[in-house]
């Protein structure tokens, strides 16, 4: 069911990737203007010899979380709802800044369970351990597993839909193991494609290479919405893949 999750959700992208496109101009905009100008700026202070300028790389992060925002939102809406919206995406100030509330509230519950489970791990088998290594790992794979099978709460906040925890929680309980493996499935892949662009960056040509890492950063980014959508829709919608 988890590769069934995860090659749905590239479907998704690749059957409507015109679609995709249009919806997702925002993010590739932001993602052009931080590779570009943010490269230009790096560049300037490195010859100049004076430490890089904070104030236009914090704008470009305010810019890039609000059009991934604008994007997730508008992704969720044109696949369960069908809106199609103009050149541009609509855009759903509210909807956003319930979707950005969500998932700075499951990130950052999670951050600290994660760091009070390591801290104790820490105490009982010492840090510098190959067992608390292990135990770094069980935290950070159940975090991941916790944060998908709670992800119907950003669908539904996309689409303005009261939902509570303990319904995300329940509606993906038969579905559990494949939403993690739909999520390690995600890993995997962007790690191997990732590997790819590098060798071809460091082998053949680094503009080639850069081109390549900025096309899979923007499919990583649409097939991880696609894939939440795609839990929304199995677990709180019933539909069929």
């Amino acid at each position: 069911m988890g590769w069934k999750i995860f090659s749905h959700s590239v479907f998704l992208l690749n059957h409507n990737l015109r679609d995709a496109l249009r919806i997702s101009s925002p993010l590739i905009a932001t993602m052009l203007l931080n590779l570009f100008l943010g490269g230009a700026m790096a560049i300037d202070n490195l010859e100049a010899g004076t430490p890089q300028d904070t104030g236009p790389n914090l704008l470009l992060t305010l810019l890039s979380a609000i059009a991934g925002l604008w994007v997730a939102v508008a992704w969720h809406r044109f696949v369960l709802l069908e809106e199609h919206g103009g050149s541009l995406p609509n855009f759903h100030g509210a909807r956003m800044l319930s979707y950005f509330f969500v998932i700075l509230l499951m990130t950052v519950v999670l951050a600290l369970a994660g760091a009070v489970a390591g801290a104790v791990g820490a105490m009982l088998f010492g840090s510098s351990t190959p067992l608390f290594s292990i135990v770094v790992l069980a935290i950070v794979v159940s975090a991941m597993w916790i944060f998908y099978r709670l992800s119907p709460l950003l669908p539904a906040a996309a689409l303005g839909k009261y939902m509570r925890v303990k319904r995300a929680w329940e509606a993906t309980s038969e579905i559990s193991g494949a939403v993690l493996a739909a999520a390690l499935l995600l890993i995997f892949f962007s790690i191997l494609s990732g590997a790819a662009a590098l060798l071809v960056m460091f082998q053949v040509s680094i503009l080639i290479g850069v081109i390549m890492i900025a096309v899979l950063q923007w499919a990583y980014t649409m097939v991880g919405i696609s894939i939440l959508t795609t839990i929304y829709g199995i677990a709180i919608e019933g539909r069929d893949i």
